[in-house]
């Protein structure tokens, strides 16, 4: 009998009940348990760990519990996937094609307890695909009807919940004034009034001992009573709901609630706080300039402008932020999100600026492209290639971090297209400044590779002969030749011993093993990451058979021969 492994999936979109002893989230994992009791005769078998979002909805995929089980897929422990209703898994049709694709490709099963489902047969998947339109549909339909009715309400005045903002309490769902705190929201807009910026009120107010709203929540918990944050003291002093109105997206209506400020405070603070609080500022901005900045184009000959994130880490207990730059088109009205290009802005400088100094180096090409410039004298000729050695040497000195007037107006535009950037150079540039300078146009390409190995992994900007090590490649390598050792010296008797310690399904490590008997040649391009780039850890998982002939192995694995 074939033991079929059995993981258990159970969601619920609110946190509401899930305090309790036993809920929904219990009700649908003790029916799937008992569903899978009944299939023992099939070898079926519950799987200890818990895969549950509580509180998550099903139009994303960004669940905690949903990535263990796909994390668990893709390792190979898991046979056979039950829930209790589809739309636990997912309530949309884009995402469920992507799992059903990762479903199939690890074989593995999915089974819905109250609904006869089974994705491996052609018929079941359309079944699913019909049942998860509805789902997905009743989706879009609840959440129109939501904002619709958010919108209505809103613009009758009515409160539409959210946190309780200072200066109110809640009363059979509507707003009413707390009289000590309607004092404290008073006292802020006089003293920003006073103070002119948000930095000296925050520090007025803590010398006035005024804190922020104390809150406690369902379970007891109490937070809040803190000194203000300037970006919270900001809010207050932007919501019109302190002069009695609401807000739905740009429009003000009039609130049901009572005002705690008069409209000549509040237009008076709005003033002020659009002038910067009052004050001119006095620092120069730093520039976000970079070397290609108004060169560069994208395929669909949009500028592409400098923009860049921050990303925050902890070293050591110190928290340390580094800015992450990157060249990105500059959209138009109609321009659609998932058109915008966006690259890395280091990467692609260092691919340009290398594609230049190797042009540069050749002497023929360069001596070509002078000499076709018509009424050229010899004089002018022989300075522009001193010039051409000493902008060489400062590419080769600076790299990337050239400032872009090294460039001496040299690069005129570079066009990205499909796998490279075309360079176009006017070498007239170089010309001595007093004499007149005539153009001297001419261009390369810099062909270039996109990668990019996962979703939360930097897109990599690199020639296309570069080195690119797969580490999941190099892993998988590395675990047969560690298994195969394994074997050879004793410390694992069996195959079955070394899949039940990994928690792999069965014949998982016999489809790796034979990588631990590659050829010298293969392994060490593996490790460099110099193999065919079709090469990945899925397509050596996927062959049936790797002949221990190390020609035959070259001949399969696209490697040339020797």
């Amino acid at each position: 009998m074939i033991h079929q492994r059995c993981a258990i999936y159970t969601r619920k979109s609110t946190e509401e009940g899930l305090e309790q002893d036993f809920n929904s989230l219990d009700a649908q994992r003790e029916a799937c348990a008992a569903y899978i009791l009944s299939q023992k005769h099939e070898g079926w078998a519950e799987r200890a760990e818990r895969y549950d979002d509580g509180g998550f909805s099903g139009g994303s995929m960004d669940r905690p519990g949903l990535a263990q089980l796909l994390n668990d897929v893709e390792a190979g422990r898991v046979d056979i996937i039950v829930v209790y209703k589809v739309d636990r898994l997912t309530r949309s049709l884009a995402d469920f094609a992507k799992m059903v694709d990762l479903f199939d490709g690890a074989g593995v099963s999915f089974v819905s307890v109250t609904q006869a489902f089974n994705t491996t047969s052609s018929m079941g998947r359309l079944t699913l695909n019909v049942l998860l339109s509805f789902a997905q549909f009743e989706r879009e339909v609840t959440a129109e009807r939501i904002r619709d009715k958010v919108a209505a309400s809103k613009r009758k005045g009515i409160w539409m919940g959210g946190a309780v903002p200072m200066g109110y309490d809640v009363n059979d769902k509507a707003l009413i004034v707390n009289p000590v705190e309607a004092e404290a929201i008073r006292t802020i807009f006089a003293e920003y009034l006073a103070a002119g910026s948000v930095r000296e009120l925050s520090d007025r107010l803590e010398a006035l001992s005024i804190v922020s709203k104390r809150r406690t929540d369902r379970y007891g918990r109490t937070t809040g009573g803190a000194p203000f944050s300037r970006g919270a003291l900001y809010n207050i002093l932007r919501n019109p709901i302190y002069i009695g109105k609401t807000r739905h997206k740009d429009e003000l209506y009039d609130g049901l609630h009572e005002a705690i400020i008069d409209g000549a405070t509040w237009q008076q603070v709005q003033e002020l706080l659009a002038n910067h609080g009052g004050k001119t500022i006095a620092t120069s901005r730093r520039s976000a300039r970079r070397l290609l900045d108004g060169l560069l184009f994208d395929s669909a000959g949009r500028p592409m402008r400098t923009t860049y994130a921050i990303k925050s880490t902890r070293t050591g207990g110190t928290a340390q932020s580094r800015r992450y730059w990157y060249y990105t088109s500059t959209p138009s009205g109609s321009d659609k999100q998932g058109s915008i290009e966006r690259l890395p802005a280091g990467e692609v400088e260092r691919l340009v600026l290398s594609g230049l100094k190797n042009h540069l180096d050749d002497q023929s090409w360069l001596t070509r492209q002078i000499r076709s410039a018509v009424d050229l004298d010899p004089s002018s000729i022989t300075e522009i290639l001193g010039a051409v050695d000493s902008l060489r040497n400062q590419i080769a000195d600076e790299g990337e971090y050239s400032d872009a007037k090294h460039l001496n107006g040299l690069v005129d535009r570079i066009d990205l297209s499909k796998g490279q950037f075309c360079v176009r150079l006017d070498l007239g540039a170089l010309q001595p400044t007093e004499k007149a300078k005539l153009p001297i146009h001419a261009a390369f390409e810099a062909p270039f590779q996109k990668r990019q190995t996962g979703r939360a992994k930097p897109i990599v900007i690199a020639p296309p002969d570069a080195p690119q090590p797969d580490q999941d490649l190099i892993n998988l390598v590395a675990d047969a030749r560690r298994w195969s050792a394994e074997l050879l010296d004793g410390t694992s008797s069996t195959i079955r011993q070394i899949e039940d310690r990994e928690g792999l399904r069965s014949g998982s490590v016999s489809r790796v093993l034979p990588l631990a008997w590659l050829a010298p040649d293969i392994s060490t391009a593996i490790l460099e990451g110099l193999q065919p780039q079709h090469l990945t850890a899925k397509k050596l998982r996927s062959l049936p058979e790797l002949p221990l002939d190390w020609h035959e192995q070259r001949k399969i694995l696209g490697f040339p021969h020797q």
